[in-house]
């Protein structure tokens, strides 16, 4: 706290307007100690959040000056009420009778100025109180007779240096009871600070004046707000905030005065708690810059048809017209719109989840959620997301409000910055392979964390700015800590993965067959490391088989791409880490790539946008397949086999490792579309550095009248859906060799018996199970979620499944015999009847059944 001096005794005053000035200091000098002069201590912050803690020790300092001022005639200045547990005030003024804005009052005197244009005042505006007789006069209603604090909301700024110090005005009662009431420097005129009176109060109708007599007291003041009543200024409560919540408005003076205005116009707490723009465009802006990764929450409520504003965030400057930093919109017809400050870049938000949204209209309110993380600004409304745009730019800067339509009618209140973002809710856990001790990493097997950071990858660089990614590999050295089930925040998928720069560059299918043989590791010096295997992980759709058996270079037997085998001449669009990208990790051949690009992308942001927009429909479960899976032939695959005689294959690599992992207890195998058998999964931890943890033993029989020609034995896990297809030639079962039989005896020919019919093959009758997700569904919020499952004696239901609900038929295929299907929002609350159907496969008879779901109002 520093303090402002009286000037000097024998100051000159070379001007009438300083007559108030110049009896006050020739009172104090008459008093002061003629060893020294007098000082009046008088608070002034650079804090531009003078609270309530600071009224007591301005009160003190105001009351120095008052008492001189009264020793001039006027009526003396009440002295701030003693602190602590014992201090005594009349019962009756401690609850708050009356608030009134000084613009509501009856001004009169001299053309006294309306000064809204200081910003950060209450109401409308505020007045400048200068000249003799200029006077703001308010009425109110006392419930009871009796003593009542009165609290001024007044701004004290500079002057000239011969003004700056504590200042004084009359209050009036009821007309009558005059008294001087000092008003300490407040610093600026933006900064705004309590005086406090008090008053002997009529019961019934009071009035109360602030009044200006330069022959007595130092004017040249602005007024705000009168409140009546109360043991402390502020009539609102601040609204409630998570413990770690940064709270940048809740209501209250307090936080408004974190807040300074910038161009036209400014904004004003009303009495409902909330903030409001007026006459003119503008913007106001927070004191102090905000470094993320963030979550801003803000409610809005538009006054008009015409109204517009938007809130600014991570802009580098504060003033009128920022030239960097975001705008989210707010108006008839592009809210939540992000928009650069420079107007390079406008991206319209998505109209279908607008609607979704249920954005409110005129004189509703609406809550922007707007995550700022390193690349990207995230924007949902009501809780949907809405808009997303991806960038690279700091984080840090100022957050602003703007009054973009120069009308008085958007209003915010319940403004908060939350440290850190949630991107997304896991269904369950994602994390690294772990050994046999089930903690140790294990970077030798595949694990669920690094397909999904490898499938973040893709998702971040599909588009034609990214190079039109097809597939994207990770490296286990790569990875970080785990992702647990619920909640994933910016900050725990920062960790998951180390921060690299993304390359996109071009493959053949040749040289990706050799990226994948040296996941069998040799150095560039040809040397078999200590890791002598690192398993990669990969992208959705990239899959392939290996034998370990096989020789070094002849190991990987066959690559897929969404099923189609990869053309080894083909050329292929694949994105990896930058390290990967110069052949780190003994992957040499990545380096070899053509048409290497920055795509404008890290892992880590890839990730984080990859959560954030997958989880939109709900918590997202981790990817439960493996990409790759060693087949190996006992003894070598046989050119042929004949029908009716064993398939034996063994399979291993087919399991994940980590606790909470999706894994297999058994496969089911079927050829032709049917059934040959189930067979155990053994789950036995990893014996060796490669990864083959899942081994399968299948002997199953085909069937004698299967047909002869090419054939495929498909292998699928139960759980996981992990499918594996092998190719093999059928050959017809040898015919039966005839016995002879002896010359029967003649014996009369009967009449010869029908041959019935050959029987059709029996199809399984599919038990179908439909379950509603959430549980509650709202109208106009939230989309419902159908879990189908199918389930049947022998094989997994395949094919496609409808949904028929309000005249659209929807259809979603299946895996693994389950598909989830999102219905459209239901238009208004009620019941609605929903038709699943399935048509059945080669295995499986088909099945339907209705369901009813009861939507309520949000």
């Amino acid at each position: 706290m520093s303090t402002v001096d009286i000037p000097k005794c024998g100051t000159k005053f070379d001007s009438v307007n300083h007559e108030g000035y110049r009896r006050a200091l020739a009172v104090a000098c008459v008093t002061a100690s003629p060893s020294e002069e007098p000082v009046v201590p008088v608070p002034v912050s650079a804090s531009t959040n003078p609270g309530r803690a600071r009224v007591r020790g301005l009160l003190l300092g105001a009351t120095a000056l008052a008492v001189s001022l009264s020793a001039l005639g006027g009526a003396p200045a009440v002295a701030a009420p003693a602190a602590g547990p014992d201090a005594v005030r009349a019962a009756v003024g401690d609850e708050v009778i009356a608030w009134r804005e000084i613009e509501q009052g009856t001004i009169t005197g001299g053309p006294a100025q309306n000064s809204g244009d200081h910003g950060n005042f209450s109401g409308t505006g505020s007045y400048t109180f200068r000249e003799t007789g200029m006077q703001s006069e308010v009425a109110f209603t006392a419930p009871a007779a009796g003593t009542y604090p009165v609290w001024i909301r007044y701004a004290a700024g500079p002057l000239t240096p011969e003004e700056n110090f504590t200042r004084a005005m009359g209050l009036v009662t009821n007309g009558t009871s005059r008294q001087i009431v000092s008003y300490p420097l407040t610093g600026s005129w933006e900064s705004w600070a309590w005086a406090r009176a008090d008053v002997t109060l009529t019961a019934g109708a009071n009035t109360l004046a602030v009044q200006c007599d330069r022959a007595q007291e130092i004017c040249r003041l602005n007024f705000d707000a009168i409140q009546v009543g109360g043991l402390a200024p502020d009539t609102c409560a601040p609204t409630p905030a998570a413990a770690d919540a940064v709270r940048l408005f809740d209501g209250t003076f307090d936080t408004f005065d974190q807040w300074r205005k910038a161009g036209a116009g400014g904004f004003g707490r009303q009495t409902d708690c909330s903030i409001r723009g007026f006459r003119g465009q503008g913007t106001t802006w927070t004191t102090a810059q905000h470094d993320g990764p963030y979550t801003l929450g803000v409610d809005w409520k538009r006054g008009d048809d015409a109204a517009a504003s938007s809130v600014y965030v991570a802009s580098s400057g504060n003033g009128a017209a920022p030239s960097s930093g975001y705008q989210v919109r707010i108006g008839p017809t592009d809210t939540a719109t992000i928009r650069t400050a420079d107007g390079s870049i406008t991206q319209a938000a998505d109209a279908a989840a607008l609607t979704a949204a249920g954005v409110q209209g005129v004189g509703q309110w609406n809550r922007f959620t707007i995550q700022v993380t390193p690349r990207r600004i995230r924007v949902l409304l009501n809780g949907t997301t809405v808009n997303s745009l991806d960038r690279v730019a700091s984080m840090n800067g100022y957050i602003g409000l703007e009054n973009r339509a120069g009308s008085d009618e958007v209003s915010f209140r319940d403004i908060q910055l939350q440290p850190g973002v949630d991107l997304a809710q896991l269904a369950g856990p994602v994390g690294k392979a772990v050994k046999a001790d089930g903690t140790t990493a294990d970077p030798g097997a595949e694990s669920t964390l690094g397909n999904l950071v490898a499938e973040a990858q893709r998702w971040a660089t599909r588009g034609p700015s990214g190079g039109n990614a097809k597939i994207a590999l990770v490296s286990p050295t790569s990875l970080g800590t785990d992702l647990a089930a619920g909640t994933t925040t910016y900050d725990e998928a920062a960790a998951a993965v180390a921060s690299e720069p993304l390359v996109n560059l071009r493959l053949t299918g040749a040289q990706l067959k050799t990226v994948l043989e040296q996941q069998w590791q040799r150095t560039a010096a040809d040397q078999v490391p200590a890791g002598s295997f690192l398993r990669l992980g990969a992208s959705s759709g990239f899959t392939w088989t290996e034998d370990p058996t096989r020789a070094e270079g002849e190991r990987i037997t066959g690559i897929w791409l969404n099923g189609a085998a990869l053309a080894p001449s083909g050329t292929y669009s694949v994105t990896v880490s930058q390290a990967l990208a110069a052949g780190g990790d003994n992957f040499h051949e990545i380096a070899n790539g053509i048409g290497q690009r920055d795509p404008g992308a890290t892992s880590v942001s890839a990730l984080a946008g990859y959560l954030s927009d997958a989880s939109t429909g709900g918590p997202l479960a981790p990817e439960p397949t493996q990409r790759s899976v060693a087949v190996v032939f006992p003894g070598g695959a046989p050119a042929s086999y004949v029908a009716g005689t064993t398939f034996a294959v063994d399979l291993s690599s087919w399991s994940f490792s980590a606790a909470g992992d999706p894994v297999d207890s058994s496969v089911q195998v079927s050829v032709a579309g049917r059934s040959i058998g189930s067979f155990a999964v053994d789950g036995t931890a990893n014996a060796t550095a490669y990864d083959d943890r899942g081994k399968v033993a299948v002997r199953a029989t085909l069937p004698a009248d299967l047909a002869a020609g090419a054939q495929t034995v498909t292998i699928t896990g139960a759980t996981t859906g992990t499918t594996v297809r092998l190719p093999i030639v059928v050959t017809a079962a040898p015919a039966p060799t005839p016995t002879p039989t002896p010359t029967p005896t003649p014996t009369p020919t009967p009449a010869p018996t029908p041959t019935p019919p050959p029987a059709p093959a029996t199809k399984a009758k599919p038990t179908l199970v439909v379950k509603v997700k959430p549980g509650t569904v709202e109208a106009k919020r939230t989309r419902a979620r159908l879990v189908v499952t199918l389930t049947s004696t022998g094989a997994t239901p395949t094919g496609k499944v409808k949904v028929a609900v309000g005249g659209k038929v929807l259809t979603g295929t299946l895996r693994g015999g389950k598909v989830t299907v999102k219905l459209p929002v239901f238009a208004k609350p009620g019941k609605a009847k929903v038709k699943v159907s399935y048509a059945g496969d080669a295995s499986t008879l088909g099945a339907a059944k209705t369901v009813k779901i009861r939507a309520v109002a949000a």
